[in-house]
């Protein structure tokens, strides 16, 4: 049998392997918790090429490969749960061009998210995509996931925003799908296809991004309530008005409490559903700040108040993205789940969740893009002996969730997390179906084995 890693040294250069098994530990996990899988080495392409060479000599050799971007995964996608070779694209994280008359920019895989909207801000463009991890995850992982973030409810998550690229599939055929032109309807939308697949039918190498004219200077207004369900309640009657915010984010009173007096953040005493409302325009529309306003008053508010200037939103958003690892952070066990349901099923499914918890002996909490009815979903526990009722707890949150139409993530992929979960929310054929189209582009199951579809579809 052939040894893989002499027989890569002979193909790439020196520096583009990591075989040392210290240095290959930060490429055996993620933010998902899943546990270490070590590779047996880590590849540093430097331009498309390599890539291609790699996926010719893996299926020659039946060898496996797991894409990677940066790591901030939460949902095991980028795992090498099997083993063989991590392609990272660290190296490959350059902006290749912007283009300001057609608004799109053509990107290499590793490019991080804040980069480009830096890059695009400078040329008065701008990227609206902004899942929490922005400045450390990159365009190819966001891609590989279809990544969202805050701003999702107005401007949509990433598929909205890729217009084509440059992949590889397994066996080196180097390739390019998708269109510059806004519209398009040539063909099956491979792109779409891609936008979404974790890496499991085709490695990407270059990425051609919409962007959009920037919007007007933006503020936020902070509504507390009394309980999560009147901020539900709040979402719903502001959804039904016609104001179309930017950002639309709730949060319950367990959340709230693990980021009170953070510098941004510091609701009255009692507050348990707090709403974060940022609207394009408010620092200067006298008329809307007072429409939006008195629409809040209406429901049912303890205290509202508003950050109008760049540094004031920076501190609110700030709070708002550490709720994750402050809840990490003061609990012994924490399952997270990125729950989307129907934006009618909010206040059932803060119920649901309540529920669940109260009944299994956990806490919960509940924050995330509730314009879109995106809910991370927290269970804690400070006791050692849970793991079996936080178990039962995610699979029952996954069956009512399901039930009232909604699915088993908004935005954070399946991954190996929820593979097992899949047929609660898709019946048999449609698993059926998606084990052949992985078998059309990847007949050998060497790309990215075992993540998305469960066992025996």
């Amino acid at each position: 049998m052939i040894d893989i890693i002499e027989l890569l040294q002979r193909e790439f250069g020196a520096g583009q392997l990591i075989t040392d098994e210290d240095r290959l530990i930060p490429y055996g996990k993620d933010e998902s918790d899943n546990g270490l899988y070590l590779p047996a080495a880590v590849f540093l392409p430097t331009d498309a090429l390599q890539v291609e060479v790699l996926c010719t000599l893996a299926l020659e050799h039946k060898f496996c490969i797991t894409p990677r971007g940066l790591g901030t995964g939460k949902s095991g996608g980028a795992l090498p749960i099997n083993g063989g070779i991590v392609i990272s694209f660290e190296k490959m994280n350059h902006i290749l061009d912007i283009d300001e008359e057609s608004l799109f920019a053509v990107v290499e895989p590793g490019v991080i998210t804040l980069d480009l909207q830096k890059a695009a801000l400078e040329q008065h463009l701008f990227y609206p995509p902004d899942p929490a991890s922005l400045d450390q995850c990159s365009i190819g992982g966001n891609v590989a996931e279809n990544a969202g973030g805050p701003r999702a409810f107005r401007y949509g998550v990433t598929r909205e925003y890729l217009l084509g690229m440059e992949l590889v599939r397994m066996g080196g055929e180097r390739f390019s799908i998708g269109k510059k032109s806004v519209k398009g309807v040539s063909g099956y939308d491979m792109t779409a296809l891609m936008c979404g697949s974790e890496g499991t039918l085709g490695v990407f190498t270059r990425l051609l991004m919409k962007l959009i004219p920037v919007h007007r200077p933006s503020g936020i207004i902070l509504a507390y309530y009394p309980t999560a369900t009147a901020a539900g309640k709040g979402i719903s009657t502001l959804l039904r008005s016609g104001v179309f915010p930017m950002s639309l984010e709730m949060l319950d009173g367990t959340a709230i409490d693990h980021i009170r007096g953070i510098e941004g953040f510091n609701p009255p005493a009692g507050t348990q559903g707090a709403i974060i409302c940022e609207l394009e325009g408010l620092p200067e529309d006298d008329a809307l700040l007072s429409s939006v306003a008195d629409l809040f008053e209406s429901t049912g508010i303890t205290e509202m108040r508003a950050a109008m200037d760049v540094p004031d939103m920076n501190r609110v958003w700030e709070a708002r993205r550490r709720v994750s690892t402050r809840l990490k952070e003061m609990h012994l066990k924490k399952l997270s789940e990125d729950i989307a349901v129907p934006r009618g099923a909010m206040e059932e499914t803060l119920h649901i969740v309540s529920d669940i918890a109260r009944n299994l002996g956990l806490e919960s909490a509940s924050y995330g893009h509730a314009g879109d009815g995106n809910l991370h979903v927290n269970f804690l526990s400070d006791s050692e002996d849970t793991h079996k009722n936080l178990e039962r707890a995610v699979m029952e949150l996954f069956v009512r969730i399901c039930a009232l139409g909604g699915t088993l993530s908004g935005e954070h992929g399946i991954g190996i997390s929820k593979r097992k979960y899949m047929n609660i929310e898709h019946d048999p054929f449609s698993l059926k179906m998606m084990r052949q189209m992985k078998k059309a582009w990847d007949p050998h199951n060497l790309l990215n084995p075992g993540k998305i579809i469960p066992e025996g579809y």
